[in-house]
């Protein structure tokens, strides 16, 4: 059983914000937003919608807490366990991913940005969940 009174407010708080952070920096046109969307046939204009970005910022601070319920329910308290966890969470994805680039749903260089971000983010949370307890 998970006791969620135990879980770190602040820590779930402040993987929500880095989620949210690197997500803007990650598909900004400076990194991979210019090539993302031409990739997905859309227009940057298209993501100023206000709802898209309220449904993000759930979304961050909901996998913020997953990760965190994750990492209590593994017991995993130091960096290695959170890399190890974090890894493992991604290549799950990775291979949720995989199986639609590989039926066409998605291109292998829109695939690479998708799974990128997911790694480095899960492998983030993980890490961060870890630690601070």
């Amino acid at each position: 059983m998970i006791d969620f009174q135990e879980l770190n407010v602040f820590a779930v708080i402040a993987g929500g914000i880095l989620y949210m952070l690197f997500g803007a920096l990650y598909y900004s046109p400076v990194v991979f937003g210019k090539t993302w969307t031409v990739l997905n046939g859309a227009r940057m204009s298209e993501y100023s919608d206000a709802l898209k970005y309220g449904m993000s910022a759930v979304t961050a601070f909901a996998t913020s807490f997953l990760v965190a319920v994750i990492m209590a329910a593994s017991g995993a308290d130091t960096v290695t366990e959170g890399l190890t966890i974090g890894v493992m969470l991604s290549v799950l994805l990775s291979l949720a991913y995989l199986k639609n680039m590989l039926f066409g749903l998605m291109p292998k260089k829109a695939y690479s940005i998708a799974v990128g971000d997911h790694v480095v983010m899960f492998i983030l949370l993980s890490v961060l969940h870890a630690v601070w307890k």
